[in-house]
Order: structure tokens, then C-alpha cells, then sequence
């Protein structure tokens, strides 16, 4: 009985000091917020601008890159303390300038603290004007920054930890060396990318684009991503899904920069699409198309089919050993007079002991001859 007594009083000791415990760390948690927070908003805040230099290189050493900074403003975002930083210089590994930036606006976050580097609740960035680059070789650059390649690119994946990022009225010029295709330029483009904190642990990222571009369409495409992935450099690991909407658009005008699973010489109207990759390739692309004036091959060895409408859905998929392209809730009409008001399409190209076999099938509902 006394060894029962003595067993329960141990415990209650045990519970109480872990009680005192807890309560003292509360109390100094709450003690280090709170000087935090004072010591911001009366003693560095106002004279942000003296800390300049050390913002810059505690910067430039978490992202891994060369920052310049020239003027920095401070205030408050609700809890958070809110910056506007103007003349922002980014240089490349040859400490030449690559970026320049007017206006950036950005809140930081309290997990600065216990993640021990810069987290930005938010970061907007206002009309930048960039180039992005393809080289011969698949290098992309961003600013004349490598975004893959043998070296981790520190920057972009630090942008990627980030909760919010949003860039406002930017300019955007591709340049695809690698397919040797003519500039394009993306005007008016936003772009919002969402991380929060406990879902970027697994690299899951969403984002929102939309953007006129110089060629291709008169409006502005609209394009949204739900993807995983924690390092740009080595897209072989991640996987998600793409959404995109067109109106207006030359469809055929994108094959100089985008690759098609079949081959379409002419196309013009409204297209709308989800394109999932997984390992860093495509294996899924499923489109609803509204066209007129269609060239096309569907299959390599096929004869080119000329098309005054088509609409319908039309789906692609990779297999291990081919590929499938499936078209359904069909209507076309001809050049020849043919009107399909409803059918089915399908077509299998597999490689088969080295042979190529293609089989397909043809379901009609309603078919009119003229």
C-alpha cells in the first residue's frame, strides 16, 4: 500500500514539474515574440535603412546569389513587418547584372525564426521585365541565372519556399535556342504562386498564369498548375498537373514551341486542356477543342486529313510501349462534304518486337453524305 502511495506521489511530482516546465517556456516564448515584435517596430524598423547591408547579404548568402539593394522603406502587414525594397540588382556567378527590379514589396514571416533563414509571408514583385532562355543544350536561364544543370540553383528553390509570390504587369521573352524557334514575348503576364509552409515539406506548389502573348492569340491564355517538386534542377522528380485555356487562337502557330502528339498544320478557335506529367514528361494530355479550318496527321505513317470544323475531346496517352490518341463526343465536318454529328475515334501505336503495330477503332452515331 505504501509502495502504491509513494508510486502516485512520484507521479504527481513528475506531472507538476513537467506542469512548470511548460509554463516557463511559454513564458519565454512569449517574452522572446514580444521583444521581437518591440525591438522591430521601435528600434529597427524605423532605421530599416541602416541595416541594409546586413539584410543584403543575409539574403544573397540563403539564396545564393549576388543582391544589391538600393533604397529599403519599412511598415507593418497586420503581425508581420512589411518591406518595400526599390533598385534591386541580381547578379549571375560572373557577378554580372542580371535582373533589375523597381519595386518589390514584401511581408516577412515568424518562421524566419525557426527555420533559421528568410521566409517572406508574401513577396510581390511589380512589372519586371525578363528574358527566359533555352540554350541548345536544354540549359534554361532566368535573367542569365541557370535554372538546372549540375550546380543546385539556390534561388529559384529558395522562391519556391516562399508561402505567396506574386509578379504584377510583367514582360516575359522566351527564347527557345533549343528548338531554334522564333522569340515570343508574354505582355500584361500575372502570376501567382501559392506554397504555404506545411504543404511545401512535400513540394506541393499551385500556381495561376495569365498572359497575352505576341503570337498565337489575339486574348490572353490562361494557365494553372497543381505540381510537386522540390528542386528545379532535376525535373525528373516531379509530377502534377496543368490546366490551360485558350480563345481565339492559332492553334497550329504553337507547334514552333510546343510539341504536339500529333502532327497539326492548321487549327483556329478555342481550346481548353489539362496536361499531366509525372518524372518530368507528359503522359497525359486531355483537350476540349472547338476548331475550323484543320490540317492534320494523327498517326506518322497517316494521310493528312483537312477538316472545315472539328470539336469534341480529344485525348492523348504514353504507354511503356507507344502511345494512344482517343477523340470522342466527335463532330466534323469535311472539305469532301462529310458531316459527323456524334462519334468515337481511337488509334494504338505500339512497338512490338521492334515492328510498329497500329490499331484503332471507328464508332459512328450520326453520319451525313453530301
Amino acid at each position: 500500500m505504501l509502495a502504491v502511495c509513494h508510486k502516485k506521489n512520484m507521479v504527481k511530482k513528475s506531472l507538476f514539474w513537467i506542469y512548470r516546465a511548460t509554463l516557463i517556456a511559454l513564458w519565454l516564448i512569449i517574452i522572446v515574440l514580444a521583444s521581437s515584435v518591440l525591438a522591430l517596430r521601435y528600434l529597427i524598423l524605423p532605421h530599416i535603412d541602416d541595416y541594409k547591408d546586413r539584410i543584403t547579404l543575409s539574403v544573397s548568402e540563403a539564396i545564393g546569389q549576388k543582391i544589391t539593394i538600393g533604397h529599403i522603406d519599412a511598415g507593418w502587414n497586420r503581425l508581420n513587418p512589411h518591406l518595400t525594397l526599390r533598385k534591386v540588382d541580381l547578379y549571375d556567378k560572373q557577378n554580372r547584372p542580371a535582373l533589375s527590379l523597381d519595386n518589390i514589396e514584401t511581408s516577412l514571416s515568424w518562421l524566419s525564426i525557426p527555420l533559421l533563414e528568410p521566409r517572406l509571408s508574401i513577396l510581390t514583385i511589380h512589372q519586371p521585365v525578363l528574358t527566359v532562355r533555352r540554350e541548345a543544350d536544354g540549359t534554361v536561364f532566368v535573367a542569365g541565372i541557370s535554372m538546372n544543370g549540375p550546380a543546385r540553383p539556390e534561388f529559384p528553390n529558395w522562391l519556391l519556399r516562399q508561402s505567396r509570390i506574386e509578379v504584377i504587369n510583367a514582360t516575359i521573352l522566351w527564347q527557345d535556342d533549343m528548338r531554334q524557334a522564333p522569340p515570343l514575348t508574354f505582355n500584361k503576364l500575372n502570376l501567382q504562386i501559392v506554397s504555404p509552409a506545411w504543404q511545401s515539406l512535400i513540394g506541393h506548389h499551385r500556381f495561376g498564369l495569365r498572359a497575352t502573348p505576341s503570337a498565337g492569340s489575339s486574348q490572353a491564355i490562361d494557365l494553372r498548375g497543381n505540381v510537386y517538386g522540390h528542386d528545379v534542377s532535376q525535373p525528373e522528380q516531379w509530377h502534377g498537373t496543368i490546366y490551360g485555356h485558350m480563345e481565339s487562337t492559332d492553334i497550329a502557330v504553337w507547334h514552333k514551341w510546343v510539341s504536339y502528339p500529333f502532327d497539326l498544320s492548321e487549327g483556329f478557335g478555342a481550346t481548353q486542356f489539362w496536361l499531366h506529367f509525372a518524372e518530368g514528361k507528359p503522359d497525359r494530355l486531355t483537350s476540349d477543342v472547338i476548331l475550323s479550318h484543320v490540317k492534320a496527321r494523327l498517326l506518322k505513317n497517316s494521310a493528312e486529313a483537312e477538316l472545315n470544323n472539328l470539336s469534341g475531346r480529344l485525348t492523348w496517352l504514353l504507354h511503356a510501349d507507344g502511345q494512344e490518341l482517343r477523340a470522342e463526343r466527335i463532330k466534323i465536318v469535311t472539305t469532301g462534304g462529310l458531316s459527323l454529328q456524334s462519334g468515337e475515334l481511337g488509334a494504338r501505336e505500339r512497338l512490338v518486337a521492334g515492328k510498329e503495330l497500329i490499331e484503332g477503332y471507328v464508332v459512328l452515331d450520326e453520319i451525313n453524305l453530301e
